[in-house]
């Protein structure tokens, strides 16, 4: 993923937390050039540096989504929420979105906020896609419900495939595995996450 906007909201929550690009790319064990480069707009991240960059900044990798609206808060922001949050629909036009195309996945936001006590995301798997499941920081519970498409969950050594209509939920550290196991069309899905941990 690439992008000016992802890069300064990088920028923005590090300065927030008084750290220096030297200090982010230390603890994540990136080079500070490639910090630099994100911040800047310059170079693709993936999925697994967000993820580290996320972490590192204490936020939610939805965070830094690539078209999230201006309220959209880190996942500790704890104040009391501006009005504009008050509103609780969303329409499809509002939605952030996060896209990765080389891993053929894309996220959209369908919380308004990260500091509720839950997330919920539609998520989007190209075929022939591979795993973009991710182990959290946190022990968080979650819920998938398939919409279209095929999308095969794995849990431990255990392996579902889950097609439109079916269901399942489980512990948040038992997931290894979410793939598209369709041949010809996306896998949709809806997944909700307790506590937020994305």
């Amino acid at each position: 993923m690439i992008g000016i906007e992802l890069g300064e909201r990088v920028k923005q929550r590090r300065l927030e937390l008084g750290m220096t690009a030297r200090e982010l790319a230390r603890q994540t064990g990136l080079s500070a050039s490639f910090i630099s480069q994100v911040e800047r707009g310059k170079t693709n991240v993936s999925l697994e540096s967000l993820r580290l960059i996320a972490e590192k900044l204490d936020a939610s990798i939805l965070y830094f989504l690539s078209e999230s609206p201006q309220n959209l808060k880190p996942q500790n922001y704890r104040e009391n929420d501006p009005p504009e949050l008050n509103n609780s629909v969303i329409q499809v036009a509002e939605r952030p979105t996060l896209t990765f195309p080389d891993l053929g996945v894309c996220y959209e936001l369908l919380t308004r906020d990260l500091s509720r006590k839950m997330e919920a995301m539609l998520g989007r798997l190209s075929p022939g896609t591979g795993n973009v499941a991710r182990r959290l920081s946190m022990p968080t519970e979650e819920f998938i419900y398939v919409l279209s498409g095929s999308l095969r969950i794995g849990r431990g050594t255990e392996k579902h495939t889950l097609n439109p209509g079916d269901a399942i939920y489980f512990e948040g550290y038992d997931l290894s595995e979410i793939v598209c196991a369709s041949e010809d069309e996306d896998a949709v899905w809806i997944s909700v996450i307790t506590p937020p941990a994305f």
